[in-house]
């Protein structure tokens, strides 16, 4: 049986937010393909204030993963915007059984930036198809032929597995932080989850209240803050209040 976009979409968000856990018990996920469920999810985190990851989520039909140019010259002119803050996720399994298989989904889930992908594809194309190749790390595209890079979500995003925290109880028997250590599980060392999942230099800063009491950060000072629905609508560009089509997701994490 074919592994849906929308299957891989929901089990990619759940294994991401139990692992962003130990920095954020509320993670917040919506929607942003329709127009009147994307304005709700703005408006609802308006008031709060925090930072937007976008992921858009494409999974293998016939062996290949399209990439239609529309849609991405959108998530582009974000990423050019708001660095660190879009990307494309995709599976490398082409089927349930397969899916099922490994002990983290995280390996065999691949992301990009839209920019890597922007390079590729001809602005004239309406789309453009490429094969998976786990091997080399690549995306394929036989015509015209051209690659591109991709990482897997643990070396985008840092490694998740619990294994990693008990490698660390061994490391440490008897420490005081053997408690925390457990806790926090994979976050601990350079190859770990990045700790800005928990931080506000990730992503696009939104929020009323970012804007009254700007970000104590140098890499923020000149970033826009998002204050508005109707701001994060200009910022897709032309025909953005219309539905974007599938499988696109914001990941809103509270400041």
């Amino acid at each position: 049986m074919r592994y849906a976009e929308k299957s891989f979409e929901i089990r990619f968000c759940a294994a991401l937010s139990a692992a962003i856990m130990p920095f954020n018990r509320n993670p917040n996920w919506f929607g942003l393909t329709q127009a009147q469920e994307r304005k709700a999810g703005i408006d609802a985190v308006l008031g709060l204030g925090g930072t937007l990851i976008l992921f858009q989520f494409k999974a293998q039909t016939d062996s290949r993963i399209k990439i239609e140019r529309d849609q991405l010259n959108k998530l582009t002119a974000v990423e050019a915007k708001y660095p660190k803050s879009t990307y494309y996720v995709f599976p490398e399994a082409e089927d349930i059984y397969a899916a099922a298989r490994p002990d983290c989904m995280f390996t065999e889930a691949w992301c990009c930036k839209p920019s890597d992908l922007d390079k590729k594809i001809s602005s004239k194309a309406k789309s453009a198809s490429f094969a998976v190749n786990a091997k080399t790390s690549e995306l394929l595209q036989a015509r015209p032929k051209k690659t591109a890079s991709i990482s897997t979500a643990c070396k985008k995003f840092g490694c998740f597995c619990p294994s990693t925290a008990y490698e660390h109880v061994e490391e440490i028997p008897g420490s005081r932080g053997l408690f925390f250590r457990l806790l926090v599980g994979s976050w601990v060392g350079h190859d770990r989850i990045d700790a800005s999942f928990a931080a506000r230099g990730i992503g696009i800063p939104i929020g009323k209240d970012l804007a009254r009491h700007p970000i104590d950060h140098d890499e923020d000072a000149d970033r826009n803050i998002i204050t508005s629905a109707e701001m994060f609508e200009d910022l897709l560009g032309d025909g953005a209040y219309q539905n974007l089509g599938s499988g696109l997701r914001a990941l809103f994490i509270a400041q």
